[in-house]
């Protein structure tokens, strides 16, 4: 066998790969698995970034090798797991084309992806799902219901969903979806938003068309959105961020020698207009490559959260069989040689919760005035859907709202007061204390929701409409 792995695939940052975990089948036969065990033993033995020898390894099986690592992010795929991940690489899947959620009724539709076998058969966003082949859905559970669906391309399915007070039947035929990974948005006084949810292969096309489209309406500030994005490809970060730094580094990596193998960015362009990053603490590996880089090169500022610290970075080798391994070979550091790996990357402005995150960046965008419009499944930000939500229920006859929301859509700060045990709200006028009570402030599952009437006399820019399940909650920042 030649010194160096067979074939070398790609660098990955992926921080979110433990369903794929895997070990040697105990069927393959004894001569396969051995030669598999060797390869494996070899890359890791001269590529992991630990530096385990090949002879500390000696004797041990696939999974102990791995085991004993205690990497979560070396993985060996059998063959039919590699294609899975080769699949989530190039962001494709097959199934019914249709993004879904859950809520208190069950299983629903969120979004219908174009030319989809979902949409072909009309299904529409806000249907629930009742039953898959005549079985009745899962109400508690995304995962049950999306495994049902999911399939061989090709194969039929039938989709039982209510759609207000009737319920209908479609068959539709599974076939392959490229999930859309890049959204973007125009609003007012030239602000642009484009969130990335994962860096897959094809991300940085995306990205490029909808920024293109963006300027063409007159561009003058970018919201960049990668809140939630669990990573991707080096190569797709690295071809964003020729957006914005024209050459430079885009990180260090340091392999097990402690050698420097910068990945650059060369041939880039300067935006040259106002960035800000929203980024928390489920932003990991290409997220934080991205935003550590535009950070360090004083490009965009960072508002949010402290992310999620994957600061490593991954091969993929194939081996023998078609199956392959995924092994960690190096850290990576930010241009100015921050470490990411279990620290992640520090906000300039700090958030909690994610509709005061989205609020603060239009603010900071400029965009004083904001609007949020709130019915059934969809929440609207100046007349634009984005996913950041915005969380209020109704108790009692009154209508409670997420009370960092609030502040934010005002320009208040907000504080939690443990001795008093009191939501603090201030801003240049004074501090209003907001008591833990029924009527007043209500704490679920860590998160504080406020009287929005109470909060109404407190600051009584907010201006709230009720009309029906509609809620409309408005405010100029500062006025």
């Amino acid at each position: 066998m030649k010194n160096q792995p067979r074939l070398k695939k790609m660098k990955v940052t992926f921080a979110l790969v433990s369903a794929l975990m895997a070990v040697l089948p105990a069927s393959a036969a004894l001569a396969q698995e051995d030669l598999q065990t060797m390869q494996v033993r070899e890359i890791i033995g001269k590529m992991h970034v630990s530096g385990v020898t090949e002879e500390a390894l000696a004797g041990q099986s696939i999974k102990q090798m791995i085991d004993g690592l205690k990497d979560p992010y070396t993985v060996f795929f059998s063959k039919e797991e590699f294609g899975q991940f080769s699949s989530f690489l190039e962001n494709n899947y097959v199934g019914m084309g249709a993004r879904i959620g859950i809520d208190e009724k069950g299983v629903y539709l969120t979004e219908i992806f174009a030319g989809s076998a979902a949409e072909i058969a009309g299904l529409q966003r806000d249907d629930y799902i009742r039953a898959v082949d005549g079985v009745p859905a899962s109400t508690t559970s995304i995962d049950e219901v999306r495994n049902k669906i999911i399939g061989v391309e090709g194969s039929k399915v039938k989709i039982t969903v209510a759609r207000g007070e009737k319920e209908l039947t479609v068959e539709l035929t599974r076939k392959g979806v490229n999930v859309p990974e890049v959204y973007s948005h125009s609003f007012t006084n030239g602000v642009g938003y484009i969130q990335i949810t994962d860096f897959s292969s094809d991300a940085d096309e995306d990205f490029d068309t909808q920024l293109a489209a963006l300027q063409a309406k007159g561009l003058k500030s970018l919201i960049l959105d990668v809140r939630n994005n669990p990573g991707g490809l080096v190569d797709t970060a690295q071809n964003i961020a020729k957006h914005f730094v024209k050459d430079g580094v885009l990180i260090h990596t340091r392999d097990r020698n402690g050698v420097d193998d910068p990945v650059l960015i060369q041939g880039g362009s300067e935006l040259s207009i106002p960035v800000y990053i929203l980024a928390n603490e489920n932003s990991a590996s290409a997220s934080e490559v991205l935003s550590g880089a535009l950070q360090d090169y004083n490009v965009a500022k960072v508002i949010g959260m402290q992310t999620y610290g994957k600061g490593s970075v991954q091969q993929l080798y194939q081996l023998d069989n078609d199956s392959a391994l995924k092994v960690t070979i190096e850290e990576y550091l930010t241009p100015n040689k921050r470490k990411v790996n279990k620290v992640g990357i520090t906000p300039d402005v700090k958030v909690d919760g994610p509709a005061a995150q989205f609020i603060t960046a239009l603010h900071t965008a400029g965009i004083p005035d904001v609007q949020v419009d709130i019915s059934n499944h969809l929440v609207t930000f100046n007349g634009v859907e984005v996913s950041s939500g915005f969380g209020n229920f109704h108790e009692n006859g009154k209508l409670f709202a997420t009370s960092r929301g609030l502040a934010a859509l005002v320009g208040a700060n907000i504080t939690w007061n443990e001795a008093n045990h009191t939501v603090d709200i201030s801003d240049s006028k004074g501090t209003h204390a907001i008591p833990v009570e029924d009527d007043k402030l209500i704490i679920e599952n860590g998160t504080s929701y406020v009287n929005v009437d109470l909060f109404a006399q407190y600051f009584p820019q907010l201006q709230v409409k009720e009309q029906g399940d509609h809620v409309s909650i408005r405010a100029v920042k500062g006025n």
